[in-house]
Protein backbone atom coordinates (compact mmCIF):
# COMPACT_ATOMS: atom_id res chain seq x y z
CA UNK A 1 0.00 0.00 0.00
CA UNK A 2 1.43 3.37 -0.49
CA UNK A 3 2.47 5.36 2.00
CA UNK A 4 0.99 8.95 2.44
CA UNK A 5 3.06 11.22 5.15
CA UNK A 6 1.00 13.99 7.10
CA UNK A 7 3.03 17.03 7.52
CA UNK A 8 1.43 18.61 10.51
CA UNK A 9 3.02 22.39 11.77
CA UNK A 10 2.14 24.81 14.33
CA UNK A 11 3.61 27.75 15.27
CA UNK A 12 2.48 28.99 18.95
CA UNK A 13 1.93 27.76 22.00
CA UNK A 14 -1.28 29.16 21.73
CA UNK A 15 -1.46 26.69 18.53
CA UNK A 16 -0.07 23.95 20.56
CA UNK A 17 -2.29 23.92 23.33
CA UNK A 18 -5.12 23.91 21.09
CA UNK A 19 -6.58 21.75 18.58
CA UNK A 20 -4.36 22.14 15.70
CA UNK A 21 -2.51 18.77 15.40
CA UNK A 22 -6.42 16.80 15.88
CA UNK A 23 -7.11 18.86 13.36
CA UNK A 24 -5.10 18.98 10.71
CA UNK A 25 -4.67 14.83 11.60
CA UNK A 26 -8.48 14.00 10.98
CA UNK A 27 -8.38 15.98 7.49
CA UNK A 28 -5.28 13.56 6.69
CA UNK A 29 -6.86 10.37 7.90
CA UNK A 30 -10.22 11.15 6.43
CA UNK A 31 -8.43 11.40 3.11
CA UNK A 32 -5.62 8.35 3.23
CA UNK A 33 -9.36 6.42 3.70
CA UNK A 34 -10.64 7.94 0.94
CA UNK A 35 -7.74 7.30 -1.35
CA UNK A 36 -6.32 3.94 -0.19
CA UNK A 37 -3.13 5.12 1.59
CA UNK A 38 -1.40 4.29 4.52
CA UNK A 39 -1.08 7.01 6.57
CA UNK A 40 2.04 7.35 8.68
CA UNK A 41 2.37 10.62 10.90
CA UNK A 42 5.73 13.09 10.74
CA UNK A 43 5.17 15.66 12.71
CA UNK A 44 7.07 18.84 11.33
CA UNK A 45 7.02 22.35 12.45
CA UNK A 46 7.32 25.17 9.42
CA UNK A 47 8.57 28.22 11.71
CA UNK A 48 11.24 30.02 10.72
CA UNK A 49 11.93 28.26 7.71
CA UNK A 50 13.97 25.70 9.47
CA UNK A 51 12.56 22.92 7.52
CA UNK A 52 13.30 23.68 4.20
CA UNK A 53 16.90 22.67 4.68
CA UNK A 54 17.53 21.09 8.18
CA UNK A 55 14.94 20.76 9.86
CA UNK A 56 12.64 17.53 9.98
CA UNK A 57 11.15 18.26 6.19
CA UNK A 58 14.82 18.38 5.74
CA UNK A 59 15.23 14.33 6.98
CA UNK A 60 11.78 13.48 5.14
CA UNK A 61 14.19 14.26 1.77
CA UNK A 62 16.93 13.05 3.13
CA UNK A 63 15.18 9.34 3.94
CA UNK A 64 13.68 9.84 0.32
CA UNK A 65 16.69 10.07 -1.33
CA UNK A 66 18.24 6.89 0.83
CA UNK A 67 15.37 5.11 -0.86
CA UNK A 68 14.77 4.69 3.09
CA UNK A 69 10.85 6.23 2.43
CA UNK A 70 9.29 5.24 -1.37
CA UNK A 71 9.61 8.07 -3.37
CA UNK A 72 6.21 7.70 -4.57
CA UNK A 73 4.61 8.53 -1.56
CA UNK A 74 2.31 11.53 -0.80
CA UNK A 75 2.51 14.18 1.25
CA UNK A 76 -0.13 16.14 3.00
CA UNK A 77 -0.33 19.30 4.05
CA UNK A 78 -3.14 21.41 5.59
CA UNK A 79 -1.48 24.73 2.96
CA UNK A 80 1.55 24.90 0.62
CA UNK A 81 2.27 27.91 2.70
CA UNK A 82 2.85 25.20 5.89
CA UNK A 83 5.97 23.80 4.03
CA UNK A 84 8.23 26.56 4.58
CA UNK A 85 8.48 30.55 5.20
CA UNK A 86 11.39 30.94 3.66
CA UNK A 87 11.74 33.72 0.95
CA UNK A 88 9.74 33.06 -2.72
CA UNK A 89 12.31 31.45 -4.44
CA UNK A 90 14.15 29.22 -2.04
CA UNK A 91 10.76 27.44 -0.98
CA UNK A 92 9.58 27.22 -5.02
CA UNK A 93 12.70 25.39 -4.92
CA UNK A 94 11.86 23.31 -2.50
CA UNK A 95 8.52 22.91 -3.67
CA UNK A 96 9.79 21.37 -6.98
CA UNK A 97 12.81 19.31 -5.13
CA UNK A 98 9.96 17.37 -3.53
CA UNK A 99 8.03 17.06 -6.93
CA UNK A 100 10.77 15.64 -8.63
CA UNK A 101 11.68 12.98 -5.77
CA UNK A 102 8.79 11.48 -7.22
CA UNK A 103 6.53 12.42 -4.38
CA UNK A 104 2.55 13.52 -4.55
CA UNK A 105 1.78 16.83 -2.69
CA UNK A 106 -1.68 16.82 -1.42
CA UNK A 107 -3.35 20.31 0.20
CA UNK A 108 -5.84 19.51 2.61
CA UNK A 109 -7.32 22.57 2.70
CA UNK A 110 -8.72 22.53 -0.57
CA UNK A 111 -8.00 18.66 -1.69
CA UNK A 112 -5.92 20.22 -4.07
CA UNK A 113 -3.39 17.08 -5.72
CA UNK A 114 0.67 18.19 -7.07
CA UNK A 115 3.02 16.14 -9.20
CA UNK A 116 5.58 17.07 -11.59
CA UNK A 117 3.30 16.23 -14.26
CA UNK A 118 0.59 17.77 -13.39
CA UNK A 119 2.40 21.15 -12.32
CA UNK A 120 4.11 20.68 -15.88
CA UNK A 121 0.38 20.00 -17.56
CA UNK A 122 -1.05 22.90 -15.59
CA UNK A 123 1.36 26.10 -15.01
CA UNK A 124 -1.63 27.70 -13.26
CA UNK A 125 -0.88 25.36 -10.47
CA UNK A 126 2.59 26.37 -10.46
CA UNK A 127 1.54 29.95 -10.46
CA UNK A 128 -0.79 29.19 -7.47
CA UNK A 129 1.66 27.90 -5.17
CA UNK A 130 4.39 30.85 -6.10
CA UNK A 131 1.59 33.20 -4.50
CA UNK A 132 1.18 30.73 -1.52
CA UNK A 133 5.13 30.59 -0.77
CA UNK A 134 4.83 34.81 -1.19
CA UNK A 135 1.96 35.16 1.47
CA UNK A 136 3.88 32.64 3.85
CA UNK A 137 6.82 34.07 3.94
CA UNK A 138 5.33 37.81 4.62
CA UNK A 139 3.58 36.63 7.03
CA UNK A 140 6.62 35.20 8.51
CA UNK A 141 8.19 38.83 8.33
CA UNK A 142 5.13 40.55 9.62
CA UNK A 143 4.98 37.99 12.90
CA UNK A 144 8.95 38.47 13.01
CA UNK A 145 8.65 42.41 12.71
CA UNK A 146 5.76 42.09 15.15
CA UNK A 147 7.58 40.78 17.76
CA UNK A 148 11.08 42.64 17.68
CA UNK A 149 8.81 45.78 17.57
CA UNK A 150 7.22 44.63 20.79
CA UNK A 151 10.50 43.62 22.19
CA UNK A 152 11.95 47.29 21.45
CA UNK A 153 8.60 48.84 22.76
CA UNK A 154 9.16 46.79 26.00
CA UNK A 155 12.71 47.84 26.54
CA UNK A 156 12.11 51.40 26.30
CA UNK A 157 9.26 50.89 28.57
CA UNK A 158 11.98 49.22 30.91
CA UNK A 159 14.21 52.31 30.48
CA UNK A 160 11.15 54.76 31.97
CA UNK A 161 11.46 52.88 34.43
CA UNK A 162 8.02 51.19 34.23
CA UNK A 163 8.00 47.45 34.79
CA UNK A 164 8.32 44.81 32.09
CA UNK A 165 8.24 41.22 31.60
CA UNK A 166 10.21 39.93 28.28
CA UNK A 167 9.45 36.51 27.51
CA UNK A 168 9.73 36.05 23.81
CA UNK A 169 13.98 37.06 24.01
CA UNK A 170 14.88 33.72 26.21
CA UNK A 171 14.89 31.77 29.58
CA UNK A 172 15.16 33.53 33.03
CA UNK A 173 17.27 32.35 35.29
CA UNK A 174 15.71 29.55 37.98
CA UNK A 175 15.51 31.47 40.96
CA UNK A 176 12.90 34.26 39.47
CA UNK A 177 9.52 34.36 38.84
CA UNK A 178 7.92 35.57 35.21
CA UNK A 179 4.76 34.14 35.48
CA UNK A 180 2.91 37.62 35.26
CA UNK A 181 1.82 39.46 31.99
CA UNK A 182 3.99 41.89 29.73
CA UNK A 183 4.09 44.81 31.78
CA UNK A 184 4.30 43.15 35.25
CA UNK A 185 7.37 42.89 37.11
CA UNK A 186 9.51 40.23 37.44
CA UNK A 187 9.74 39.03 41.05
CA UNK A 188 11.25 36.69 43.22
CA UNK A 189 10.60 32.96 42.94
CA UNK A 190 8.50 31.94 45.93
CA UNK A 191 10.93 28.19 46.08
CA UNK A 192 13.75 29.02 44.32
CA UNK A 193 14.81 32.55 45.61
CA UNK A 194 15.86 31.58 49.03
CA UNK A 195 17.42 28.44 47.66
CA UNK A 196 19.66 30.33 44.93
CA UNK A 197 20.47 32.65 48.35
CA UNK A 198 21.99 29.97 50.10
CA UNK A 199 24.18 28.97 47.22
CA UNK A 200 25.64 32.49 46.74
CA UNK A 201 26.17 32.26 50.45
CA UNK A 202 28.03 29.03 50.25
CA UNK A 203 30.41 30.88 47.18
CA UNK A 204 30.91 34.13 49.04
CA UNK A 205 32.08 31.83 52.19
CA UNK A 206 34.66 30.31 49.28
CA UNK A 207 32.78 27.29 48.77
CA UNK A 208 33.36 25.33 45.05
CA UNK A 209 30.87 24.47 42.76
CA UNK A 210 31.03 21.16 43.84
CA UNK A 211 30.26 21.46 47.30
CA UNK A 212 27.57 23.52 46.65
CA UNK A 213 25.83 21.12 44.14
CA UNK A 214 26.25 18.44 46.90
CA UNK A 215 24.73 20.64 49.64
CA UNK A 216 21.51 21.21 47.26
CA UNK A 217 21.00 17.89 46.51
CA UNK A 218 21.39 16.92 50.33
CA UNK A 219 19.19 19.48 51.52
CA UNK A 220 16.95 20.19 48.43
CA UNK A 221 16.83 16.65 46.80
CA UNK A 222 15.15 16.62 43.07
CA UNK A 223 13.92 20.39 44.18
CA UNK A 224 15.20 21.60 40.60
CA UNK A 225 12.18 20.50 37.62
CA UNK A 226 12.32 17.15 39.57
CA UNK A 227 15.53 16.60 38.95
CA UNK A 228 18.63 16.80 40.64
CA UNK A 229 21.01 19.72 40.88
CA UNK A 230 22.51 20.72 37.38
CA UNK A 231 26.18 21.33 37.16
CA UNK A 232 26.06 23.58 34.73
CA UNK A 233 22.75 25.92 35.75
CA UNK A 234 25.22 26.52 39.26
CA UNK A 235 28.08 27.26 37.37
CA UNK A 236 25.93 29.70 35.48
CA UNK A 237 24.20 30.97 38.04
CA UNK A 238 28.03 32.19 39.61
CA UNK A 239 28.93 34.34 36.83
CA UNK A 240 25.19 35.73 35.67
CA UNK A 241 24.87 39.53 35.91
CA UNK A 242 21.16 38.39 36.42
CA UNK A 243 22.25 38.41 40.55
CA UNK A 244 22.86 42.19 40.38
CA UNK A 245 19.51 42.91 38.57
CA UNK A 246 20.81 43.25 35.10
CA UNK A 247 19.79 41.45 31.59
CA UNK A 248 21.47 42.39 28.29
CA UNK A 249 19.44 41.24 25.14
CA UNK A 250 20.57 41.68 21.40
CA UNK A 251 17.92 42.78 18.47
CA UNK A 252 18.74 43.29 15.05
CA UNK A 253 22.54 42.67 16.51
CA UNK A 254 21.92 45.96 18.71
CA UNK A 255 22.83 44.58 22.64
CA UNK A 256 20.90 46.30 25.32
CA UNK A 257 21.57 46.22 29.01
CA UNK A 258 18.80 46.36 31.06
CA UNK A 259 19.14 47.59 34.22
CA UNK A 260 17.40 46.80 37.28
CA UNK A 261 15.33 44.39 35.09
CA UNK A 262 15.15 41.30 37.70
CA UNK A 263 15.26 41.67 41.15
CA UNK A 264 18.84 42.01 42.73
CA UNK A 265 19.92 38.56 44.99
CA UNK A 266 23.30 39.60 45.00
CA UNK A 267 22.74 42.86 48.14
CA UNK A 268 25.24 45.18 46.20
CA UNK A 269 27.24 44.91 43.33
CA UNK A 270 30.68 45.14 45.50
CA UNK A 271 28.98 41.43 46.62
CA UNK A 272 28.77 40.36 43.03
CA UNK A 273 32.25 41.37 42.31
CA UNK A 274 33.62 39.68 45.37
CA UNK A 275 32.00 36.88 43.90
CA UNK A 276 33.76 37.00 40.83
CA UNK A 277 37.20 37.24 42.39
CA UNK A 278 36.43 34.32 44.47
CA UNK A 279 35.17 32.70 41.54
CA UNK A 280 38.51 33.11 39.74
CA UNK A 281 40.49 32.23 42.70
CA UNK A 282 38.63 29.21 42.30
CA UNK A 283 38.95 28.35 38.78
CA UNK A 284 40.25 26.26 36.42
CA UNK A 285 44.32 26.87 35.77
CA UNK A 286 45.03 29.33 33.21
CA UNK A 287 45.46 28.26 29.27
CA UNK A 288 48.66 28.47 29.23
CA UNK A 289 49.16 25.72 31.66
CA UNK A 290 52.11 23.39 30.50
CA UNK A 291 49.90 20.34 30.94
CA UNK A 292 47.57 21.66 28.05
CA UNK A 293 50.22 19.82 25.53
CA UNK A 294 49.80 15.90 27.62
CA UNK A 295 47.74 13.97 24.64
CA UNK A 296 45.71 11.81 27.14
CA UNK A 297 44.78 8.56 24.77
CA UNK A 298 41.57 7.83 26.30
CA UNK A 299 40.19 11.03 26.59
CA UNK A 300 37.40 13.12 24.77
CA UNK A 301 37.02 9.79 22.80
CA UNK A 302 34.58 8.50 24.69
CA UNK A 303 35.37 4.82 24.78
CA UNK A 304 36.59 5.20 28.09
CA UNK A 305 33.64 4.49 30.84
CA UNK A 306 33.08 4.12 34.33
CA UNK A 307 31.34 0.76 34.63
CA UNK A 308 29.14 1.87 37.46
CA UNK A 309 27.40 5.02 36.03
CA UNK A 310 28.35 4.52 32.45
CA UNK A 311 29.63 8.34 32.28
CA UNK A 312 32.58 9.02 30.13
CA UNK A 313 36.11 9.29 31.99
CA UNK A 314 38.65 12.32 32.09
CA UNK A 315 42.41 11.92 31.69
CA UNK A 316 44.09 14.41 34.60
CA UNK A 317 47.79 15.13 36.18
CA UNK A 318 47.68 14.31 40.02
CA UNK A 319 51.30 14.97 41.47
CA UNK A 320 52.38 14.80 37.76
CA UNK A 321 50.80 11.57 37.09
CA UNK A 322 48.34 10.79 34.47
CA UNK A 323 44.82 9.55 35.97
CA UNK A 324 41.32 9.07 34.85
CA UNK A 325 38.44 9.98 37.01
CA UNK A 326 34.79 9.47 36.62
CA UNK A 327 33.18 12.72 35.10
CA UNK A 328 29.92 11.76 36.96
CA UNK A 329 31.55 11.73 40.03
CA UNK A 330 33.32 14.40 39.86
CA UNK A 331 30.11 16.84 39.66
CA UNK A 332 28.59 14.57 41.70
CA UNK A 333 25.89 13.27 39.32
CA UNK A 334 24.34 10.18 38.60
CA UNK A 335 25.10 9.06 42.09
CA UNK A 336 28.65 7.92 41.00
CA UNK A 337 31.52 9.12 43.58
CA UNK A 338 35.20 10.75 41.82
CA UNK A 339 37.15 7.79 41.97
CA UNK A 340 39.81 7.65 39.39
CA UNK A 341 42.39 5.12 38.04
CA UNK A 342 46.20 5.56 37.29
CA UNK A 343 46.31 5.74 33.30
CA UNK A 344 49.39 3.87 32.54
CA UNK A 345 47.53 0.35 33.73
CA UNK A 346 44.87 1.52 31.80
CA UNK A 347 46.71 2.27 28.50
CA UNK A 348 48.93 -0.77 28.76
CA UNK A 349 45.63 -2.94 28.43
CA UNK A 350 43.97 -1.32 25.55
CA UNK A 351 47.64 -1.38 23.57
CA UNK A 352 47.30 -5.54 24.10
CA UNK A 353 43.72 -4.99 22.87
CA UNK A 354 44.32 -3.21 20.45
CA UNK A 355 47.43 -5.02 19.05
CA UNK A 356 45.52 -8.52 19.43
CA UNK A 357 42.62 -6.98 16.86
CA UNK A 358 45.05 -5.29 14.68
CA UNK A 359 47.17 -8.52 14.39
CA UNK A 360 43.88 -10.85 14.16
CA UNK A 361 42.37 -8.71 11.81
CA UNK A 362 45.24 -7.87 9.44
CA UNK A 363 45.06 -11.68 8.53
CA UNK A 364 41.99 -11.75 7.32
CA UNK A 365 41.28 -8.67 5.73
CA UNK A 366 38.88 -9.51 2.72
CA UNK A 367 36.50 -11.25 5.60
CA UNK A 368 36.58 -8.07 7.97
CA UNK A 369 35.87 -5.48 6.04
CA UNK A 370 32.65 -7.77 4.62
CA UNK A 371 31.72 -8.19 8.15
CA UNK A 372 31.95 -4.38 8.64
CA UNK A 373 30.30 -3.82 6.02
CA UNK A 374 27.62 -5.89 7.44
CA UNK A 375 27.39 -4.19 10.28
CA UNK A 376 27.62 -0.82 9.24
CA UNK A 377 24.34 -1.52 7.14
CA UNK A 378 22.74 -2.33 10.48
CA UNK A 379 23.63 0.29 12.28
CA UNK A 380 22.37 2.27 9.85
CA UNK A 381 18.94 0.42 9.93
CA UNK A 382 19.00 0.88 13.89
CA UNK A 383 19.79 4.90 13.31
CA UNK A 384 16.67 4.75 10.89
CA UNK A 385 14.81 3.56 13.19
CA UNK A 386 15.73 6.00 16.18
CA UNK A 387 15.45 8.99 14.13
CA UNK A 388 11.73 7.75 13.45
CA UNK A 389 10.90 7.52 17.30
CA UNK A 390 12.54 10.68 17.41
CA UNK A 391 10.33 12.26 15.12
CA UNK A 392 7.40 11.19 15.89
CA UNK A 393 7.97 11.84 20.16
CA UNK A 394 8.84 15.43 18.96
CA UNK A 395 5.51 15.22 17.55
CA UNK A 396 3.53 14.66 20.83
CA UNK A 397 5.94 16.94 22.69
CA UNK A 398 5.65 20.03 20.12
CA UNK A 399 1.50 19.56 20.94
CA UNK A 400 1.88 19.17 24.73
CA UNK A 401 0.03 15.17 24.35
CA UNK A 402 0.85 12.82 26.88
CA UNK A 403 3.24 13.62 29.38
CA UNK A 404 5.78 16.08 28.76
CA UNK A 405 8.45 15.56 31.10
CA UNK A 406 8.15 11.72 30.47
CA UNK A 407 8.38 12.44 26.53
CA UNK A 408 11.27 14.76 26.88
CA UNK A 409 13.28 12.23 28.96
CA UNK A 410 12.70 9.45 26.40
CA UNK A 411 13.83 12.25 24.45
CA UNK A 412 16.96 12.70 25.56
CA UNK A 413 17.67 8.80 25.91
CA UNK A 414 16.63 8.21 21.84
CA UNK A 415 19.02 11.65 21.48
CA UNK A 416 21.80 9.91 23.24
CA UNK A 417 20.86 6.43 21.48
CA UNK A 418 20.97 8.29 17.91
CA UNK A 419 24.27 10.12 18.48
CA UNK A 420 26.14 6.98 20.14
CA UNK A 421 24.86 5.33 16.49
CA UNK A 422 26.69 7.84 14.42
CA UNK A 423 29.53 7.69 16.31
CA UNK A 424 29.82 3.93 15.97
CA UNK A 425 29.51 4.14 11.85
CA UNK A 426 31.45 6.89 12.04
CA UNK A 427 34.40 4.28 13.40
CA UNK A 428 33.22 1.54 11.36
CA UNK A 429 33.51 3.55 8.33
CA UNK A 430 37.00 4.46 9.76
CA UNK A 431 37.78 0.70 10.37
CA UNK A 432 36.81 -0.12 7.05
CA UNK A 433 38.74 2.32 5.73
CA UNK A 434 41.86 1.83 7.39
CA UNK A 435 41.38 -2.25 6.47
CA UNK A 436 41.38 -1.68 3.24
CA UNK A 437 44.80 0.72 3.28
CA UNK A 438 46.34 -2.21 4.78
CA UNK A 439 49.57 -3.13 2.89
CA UNK A 440 51.18 -6.97 3.04
CA UNK A 441 50.79 -8.27 6.84
CA UNK A 442 54.04 -7.75 7.68
CA UNK A 443 54.36 -4.10 6.50
CA UNK A 444 50.86 -3.59 8.52
CA UNK A 445 52.76 -5.26 11.73
CA UNK A 446 55.90 -3.80 11.58
CA UNK A 447 54.38 0.26 11.38
CA UNK A 448 51.88 -0.68 13.84
CA UNK A 449 54.31 -1.72 16.24
CA UNK A 450 56.62 0.76 15.82
CA UNK A 451 53.93 3.81 16.14
CA UNK A 452 52.91 2.08 19.52
CA UNK A 453 56.75 1.51 21.07
CA UNK A 454 57.18 2.33 24.82
CA UNK A 455 58.78 5.56 24.50
CA UNK A 456 55.99 6.79 22.36
CA UNK A 457 53.91 5.06 24.89
CA UNK A 458 55.23 6.37 28.08
CA UNK A 459 55.74 10.45 26.65
CA UNK A 460 52.37 12.03 27.45
CA UNK A 461 53.77 14.47 25.42
CA UNK A 462 54.83 13.20 22.14
CA UNK A 463 52.71 13.75 18.98
CA UNK A 464 52.96 10.43 17.96
CA UNK A 465 50.29 9.35 20.59
CA UNK A 466 47.62 11.48 18.31
CA UNK A 467 48.08 8.72 16.09
CA UNK A 468 47.65 6.05 18.41
CA UNK A 469 44.67 7.59 19.82
CA UNK A 470 43.16 7.87 15.84
CA UNK A 471 43.93 3.93 15.65
CA UNK A 472 41.89 2.85 18.95
CA UNK A 473 38.93 5.07 17.82
CA UNK A 474 39.10 3.26 14.69
CA UNK A 475 39.34 -0.45 16.50
CA UNK A 476 38.03 0.20 20.00
CA UNK A 477 34.64 0.58 20.73
CA UNK A 478 33.93 0.52 24.47
CA UNK A 479 36.41 0.23 27.49
CA UNK A 480 34.45 0.11 30.67
CA UNK A 481 36.23 0.72 34.01
CA UNK A 482 35.25 -1.22 37.90
CA UNK A 483 36.33 -0.83 40.87
CA UNK A 484 35.09 -3.24 43.42
CA UNK A 485 36.56 -4.74 46.96
CA UNK A 486 39.62 -2.66 46.28
CA UNK A 487 40.26 -4.44 42.98
CA UNK A 488 40.02 -2.93 39.24
CA UNK A 489 38.78 -4.57 36.18
CA UNK A 490 39.07 -2.85 32.89
CA UNK A 491 36.74 -4.56 30.05
CA UNK A 492 37.84 -3.71 26.09
CA UNK A 493 35.53 -4.17 23.21
CA UNK A 494 36.76 -4.11 19.54
CA UNK A 495 34.64 -2.25 17.21
CA UNK A 496 32.43 -5.05 15.19
CA UNK A 497 33.70 -8.28 17.10
CA UNK A 498 31.59 -10.30 19.29
CA UNK A 499 34.25 -10.98 22.01
CA UNK A 500 35.00 -8.93 24.94
CA UNK A 501 38.79 -9.00 26.71
CA UNK A 502 38.53 -7.99 30.34
CA UNK A 503 41.75 -7.47 33.08
CA UNK A 504 41.06 -8.00 36.03
CA UNK A 505 42.71 -8.65 39.72
CA UNK A 506 42.80 -11.80 40.63
CA UNK A 507 42.43 -13.64 44.21
CA UNK A 508 45.09 -11.44 46.17
CA UNK A 509 47.36 -8.62 45.43
CA UNK A 510 49.62 -8.90 43.55
CA UNK A 511 47.84 -11.45 41.06
CA UNK A 512 45.88 -11.18 38.33
CA UNK A 513 44.27 -12.52 35.43
CA UNK A 514 42.63 -11.84 31.76
CA UNK A 515 39.63 -13.73 30.29
CA UNK A 516 37.10 -13.23 27.57
CA UNK A 517 33.38 -12.94 27.20
CA UNK A 518 31.32 -13.77 23.98
CA UNK A 519 28.68 -11.41 22.55
CA UNK A 520 25.62 -13.50 20.92
CA UNK A 521 22.38 -11.50 19.79
CA UNK A 522 23.57 -8.64 22.28
CA UNK A 523 23.71 -10.21 25.17
CA UNK A 524 27.00 -11.84 27.01
CA UNK A 525 28.17 -14.73 28.17
CA UNK A 526 31.23 -16.00 30.10
CA UNK A 527 33.77 -18.29 28.16
CA UNK A 528 35.61 -19.27 31.19
CA UNK A 529 36.64 -17.58 34.37
CA UNK A 530 39.89 -19.74 33.70
CA UNK A 531 40.87 -18.11 30.45
CA UNK A 532 44.89 -16.77 30.87
CA UNK A 533 46.21 -14.96 27.78
CA UNK A 534 47.45 -18.17 26.13
CA UNK A 535 43.67 -19.37 26.12
CA UNK A 536 40.97 -17.40 25.04
CA UNK A 537 38.77 -17.43 21.65
CA UNK A 538 40.05 -14.56 19.96
CA UNK A 539 43.74 -16.59 19.63
CA UNK A 540 42.09 -19.65 18.57
CA UNK A 541 39.95 -18.16 15.65
CA UNK A 542 43.68 -17.62 14.16
CA UNK A 543 44.50 -21.52 14.35
CA UNK A 544 43.51 -23.87 11.50
CA UNK A 545 44.55 -27.08 12.88
CA UNK A 546 42.29 -27.81 16.04
CA UNK A 547 45.22 -30.40 17.37
CA UNK A 548 47.53 -27.97 17.82
CA UNK A 549 45.44 -25.17 19.33
CA UNK A 550 47.15 -25.18 23.09
CA UNK A 551 50.40 -24.81 21.81
CA UNK A 552 49.50 -22.34 18.98
CA UNK A 553 48.02 -20.68 21.69
CA UNK A 554 51.21 -19.79 23.42
CA UNK A 555 53.09 -19.32 20.95
CA UNK A 556 50.25 -16.39 19.83
CA UNK A 557 50.87 -15.13 22.91
CA UNK A 558 54.40 -15.01 23.15
CA UNK A 559 54.25 -13.67 20.03
CA UNK A 560 52.28 -10.36 21.08
CA UNK A 561 54.01 -10.12 24.22
CA UNK A 562 57.27 -10.45 22.41
CA UNK A 563 56.38 -7.82 19.80
CA UNK A 564 55.39 -5.72 22.75
CA UNK A 565 58.53 -6.32 24.33
CA UNK A 566 61.02 -5.53 21.35
CA UNK A 567 59.65 -1.86 21.42
CA UNK A 568 60.48 -1.49 25.24
CA UNK A 569 57.15 -3.08 27.07
CA UNK A 570 57.44 -4.22 30.31
CA UNK A 571 54.69 -7.14 31.88
CA UNK A 572 51.90 -5.97 33.63
CA UNK A 573 51.80 -4.83 36.81
CA UNK A 574 49.90 -6.83 38.68
CA UNK A 575 49.99 -5.01 41.28
CA UNK A 576 48.32 -2.06 39.64
CA UNK A 577 45.00 -3.76 40.07
CA UNK A 578 45.01 -3.33 43.82
CA UNK A 579 45.60 0.46 44.44
CA UNK A 580 44.46 0.18 47.96
CA UNK A 581 46.03 -3.04 49.35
Amino acid sequence: MTQMYSYIRWSSDRQELGTTLQRQMAGAKEFAIQQGLELVEAGVSAFKGKNATDGKLGDFIAAVEAKAIPSDSWLYVENLDRLTRQDVTTAQELFLKLLRLGLTIVTGMDKRIYTNESVNQNPTDLMLSILLFSRANEESKTKQARTIGNIEALIERQRKGEPVNIKSAGKHPFWVDDSGSQYEAIKPHPKYWGIAREALDMFLEGHGIYKVKNYLDTKYPNELNGKEWDYQVIKRMRENRALIGERTLKVKNIPYVLHNYYPALCKSESEFLKLQELRVQNGHKSKRDPNKDNIKLMSGLSILRCAKCKGTMHGYLNKGKPRYICVNGKHTQKGCTAWSVAAPLVEQCIIICLLMEYLDSSRDISQNVSDIESLIESKQSLLEASSNKIKNLMALVENGVGNISELSERLIELGRERDGLIKQISNLSDKKILMEGKGSFEDTMIDFIELVRWDTFNDITDESRNKIRSSISSIIETVFMDKADGCLSIKVKCIGSDIAYTFTGDTMKPQWKFYTEHYVDGESYLVSIDDDLLNHAKMKSIINTGKEIQIADQEYFKTVMGLLSTVGYPEINGSAFWPNR
